[in-house]
């Protein structure tokens, strides 16, 4: 059901696309008993936009706003939509509205100086993001010219949908309160014995919008539902998501078929980091069947870091004809850390820094790659 993909895959579908608010909205009825009953998501649908409250049962690293890079980045976003409640949609105001808002309202460990090019810029990721996701429209002016100068001034308009933008909740927020506080808040149903329908909804969670779900142990309950209602699952998947279930003795995984709305998947066929991962993935293998390699009770694996590096290094010395011109001339650490960082990212690898050690994951030996014997690195290598 691409309505429900649509969904997933975007924050939130605006009235200006047309064609796909008025997709989702008449598929309504067919997507609303999935959601609520399997997700536990709340459905917004309105004149101004359809949103789908996506709230994870785990907090991971991807589930971040890709363009933003400090904490200040965070906090200015929260502080931009905090200046947009007393705004109306098509209200009007300049670029030194709001630095004077946040000036005087920003609570962090430093106080906000505009004179210095990382608070600026830090303030031109926010607004970059509010604009492209639609709560602001720029009416004149540029502000990435605000990177080079404090001076700088833009017209900005009010488009009034900043305030669906965080979810509502049943209590008031406190300093003390933690990541985990806001999930459970979400699960937390009145009536104790309906634990088996939070389960369910966490179960779904996990396995829609984690690449991977792996058992944390014979007393795992939640991988335990998954393996006690397979079909049910499976159908739902194939039903809704036009995707498969693949379940193993310790790691469930949910694999989708051509779906032209996914934003981030693996392997991407577009990004020369996915061929390496599966190349490493793919040494990883052999290593195992040559017997240099053996599997804990979990299916894991434990090597040291060094030894890690060593198979980055050995695909890079194997497979590196094949790859694009940025990554053949990559330095080793940059190249070291990039592929550590994704494949950790896609739930391959779990490094344990205080052991100075990486934790292969099952999901490293299911995906594996290489370029065929014949193969000709081509003119699109040095793209």
């Amino acid at each position: 059901m691409e309505e429900l993909q649509m969904l997933l895959e975007n924050f939130w579908i605006l009235r200006e696309d047309r064609e796909n608010f008025n997709k989702i909205r008449d598929a309504e009825n067919k997507i609303k008993p999935f959601v609520e009953e399997k997700l536990g998501y709340r459905l917004i649908i309105n004149p101004y936009i359809i949103k789908l409250e996506k709230v994870p049962s785990d907090v991971e690293e991807w589930m971040r706003i890709d363009a933003f890079q400090t904490p200040m980045d965070y906090a200015f976003l929260c502080l931009l939509l905090a200046f947009l409640e007393d705004k109306g949609p098509e209200d009007q105001f300049v670029l030194s509205n709001i630095t004077e808002y946040i000036e005087a309202q920003y609570d962090g460990p430093d106080k906000v100086d505009w004179t210095l090019f990382q608070h600026r810029k830090s303030l031109v990721r926010v607004l970059n993001f509010a604009v492209d996701i639609g709560i602001i429209k720029i009416d004149d002016g540029d502000h990435e010219r605000f990177s080079e100068s404090e001076d700088t001034e833009v017209l900005y308009e009010n488009t009034g949908i900043s305030r669906y933008f965080l979810r509502s909740f049943n209590r008031e927020i406190t300093e003390d309160m933690k990541i985990e506080d806001f999930l459970q808040e979400d699960l937390n149903l009145s009536n104790p014995k309906d634990a088996v329908i939070q389960r369910r909804h966490r179960v779904y969670r996990k396995l829609i919008l984690s690449p991977s779900v792996y058992s944390e142990g014979p007393d795992d309950q939640d991988f335990m539902y998954i393996k006690n209602y397979r079909n049910t699952i499976a159908k739902d998947l194939e039903e809704y998501l036009d995707a498969k279930l693949h379940l193993h003795k310790t790691s469930a995984f949910v694999l989708f078929n051509d779906n032209k709305y996914l934003k981030s998947y693996f392997p991407d066929k577009n990004k020369n980091i996915s061929d390496i991962m599966l190349q490493v993935n793919k040494i990883i293998r052999e290593m195992i069947e040559d017997g240099k390699l053996a599997y804990n009770p979990d299916d894991t694996i434990d090597i040291t870091e060094a030894e890690f590096i060593n198979i980055i290094l050995k695909v890079k010395e194997r497979f590196s004809d094949g790859w694009y011109k940025s990554y053949r001339e990559m330095s080793e650490k940059q190249l070291i850390e990039e592929v550590i960082e994704n494949m950790e990212s896609f739930k391959m690898i779990k490094r344990v820094e205080e052991l100075h050690s990486i934790k292969i994951l099952p999901m490293a030996a299911k995906l594996i790659g290489e370029y065929p014997p014949d193969f000709e690195k081509g003119e699109g290598a040095d793209e």
